[in-house]
């Protein structure tokens, strides 16, 4: 749609410069700009977006949108550049959130598989065609699948995913909501019906500064949302949301867990458990393992019961569920090679632990376990000797490699993980090489876990991106090693 001269001025709240009438889109990304579209300079991190305001203008944009003003561009000022794109993008798309129900899950682990767990229960009681999932792994509208750029796009694009989903026929999107989305105002104007908060663990330091600025981040969410509102019972942080927020509810083991986890089962191939809620008692079973999924079940279904799915399609739902896309994803099993093959996101000491805590219990008494890792350059630099610290302990072979080094160099980041170790660590900095290493070395029983990409199908490296799927890497390997030694 069009925001005439009157429309622009009251979405920003600013007065419009002369000769500027309305517009008909807009950017943050000068490259991106077009003829009537408005260009929002964004105080950037490393660079302030009014240095490209003159590229936009060559291109067709016919006003800029900054925190001060742009000598030689028609300049709308605003107290908040951030607020005003995502204002923008929210009316120019036509508010798409007004008219559907948007489910915000948040917390630093398990994210990704609580939103596909709730999205795969509204997909089985309302219909694929009705349902959307905006999720790091991938985006899902109506039943067609694409690939996701970032855990929370910029507001100009959760505005326009929104308006395309509900042009679509999309009436319930669940989201998963990052503390960068909000704390950069990604979300900003989103009308979440429901939010679930799963656990906050040492991440992101590096844009929040301390665990008390990320939590009031997270906690954001929980005060955008209008419906209910669900927050993991067993997680400090999680229990401190009762106390800033009203209205909201919790599950977990705990006894006063107002949807309490109880009786769990665990197998090779899946999780049982029962949740209870009042007086009702639901069984579920889920072919995901470990007990940090039964939590991330646990909370979808709880969120899906609050906003009135029944217990049998939930059930159901929940049972059928597939593997989610780099979160536990088991690449070959040992019925298939003799031993197990694990690629997951874990890229943090916490979540490192919880995966290879059940690898450990697939490796049994018998299996060892092998850990390829490394972690991110340009983030949290304290938690790289945790993370070694972390594999030392729980593997009995760990393979320190490159994740995304970005600009830092991959070796320096290898010591400071390898600082952190109890013991001994291999250091192969080729993270191909060091997947090979892992699968030459693995015997029956084993099991090789290759943490920290999951689903990301790109490496981020100093000398430029590189095409990386951790899954598909082992799959090629496993092929190279088995013509070798055949």
């Amino acid at each position: 749609m069009i925001l005439d001269r009157a429309e622009l001025a009251r979405v920003l709240g600013t007065e419009i410069p002369p000769g500027v009438e309305g517009v008909k889109g807009v950017t943050h990304d000068s490259r991106l700009a077009l003829p009537g579209f408005a260009f929002v300079a964004i105080p950037g991190f490393k660079r302030d977006g009014t240095g490209f305001a003159s590229e936009a203008l060559r291109r067709g944009a016919s006003l800029v949108v900054a925190e001060r003003e742009v000598p030689g561009a028609p300049t709308a000022v605003v107290p908040d550049a951030r607020a005003s794109l995502a204002s923008l993008a929210r009316a120019l798309f036509g508010d798409p959130s007004r008219s559907m129900e948007v489910y915000g899950v948040t917390g630093t682990n398990g994210k990704t598989t609580t939103s596909y767990a709730l999205y795969a229960i509204l997909a089985g009681t309302y219909g694929a065609r009705a349902c959307g999932l905006m999720s790091t792994a991938e985006t899902i509208s109506a039943g067609e699948r694409r690939p996701a750029v970032r855990t929370t796009p910029e507001a100009t694009e959760v505005q326009e995913t929104l308006a395309g989903m509900r042009d679509e026929g999309v009436g319930r999107v669940v989201m998963e909501v990052s503390s960068h989305g909000l704390s950069l105002r990604r979300v900003a104007g989103v009308r979440f019906a429901g939010a679930l908060f799963t656990n906050l663990t040492r991440d992101h330091l590096d844009l929040h500064g301390s665990m008390e600025e990320y939590y009031v981040a997270k906690r954001e969410l929980f005060y955008l949302a209008e419906g209910p509102r669900l927050t993991n019972a067993e997680d400090p942080w999680g229990r401190r949301l009762l106390e800033d927020v009203d209205g909201v509810k919790t599950f977990g083991g705990t006894a006063d867990a107002d949807y309490r986890v109880a009786e769990v089962e665990a197998t090779r191939e899946g999780t049982a458990f029962e949740l209870h809620h009042g007086e009702a008692v639901l069984r579920l079973e889920t072919p995901l393992l470990g007990p940090y999924n039964v939590l991330n079940v646990a909370g979808a279904a709880s969120l899906a019961l609050e906003t009135g799915v029944g217990t049998e399609a939930v059930a159901a739902a929940v049972k059928g569920m597939e593997q989610v896309p780099g979160r536990f994803e088991r690449v070959t099993t040992v019925r298939e090679s003799g031993f197990e093959i694990i690629v997951d996101y874990a890229h943090t000491d916490v979540g490192l632990q919880a995966v290879l805590e059940v690898a450990r219990g697939l490796a049994g008494g018998r299996g060892r376990v092998i850990c390829v890792f490394g972690a991110a350059g340009e983030r949290d630099g304290a938690k790289r000797p945790l993370m070694g610290l972390v594999a030392s302990r729980l593997a009995d072979l760990s393979i320190v490699t490159t994740d995304d080094a970005y600009s830092e160099d991959p070796a320096k980041i290898a010591g400071e993980v390898v600082s952190g170790v109890e013991g001994s660590a291999e250091v192969v900095i080729d993270r191909r090489e060091a997947i090979r290493r892992a699968l030459i070395a693995a015997r029956e029983g084993d099991v090789v876990v290759v943490a920290g990409k999951g689903h990301e199908s790109v490496q981020h490296l100093p000398d430029g991106d590189l095409p990386f799927h951790d899954a598909t890497v082992v799959g090629e390997l496993l092929e190279e090693i088995g013509k070798k030694e055949g």
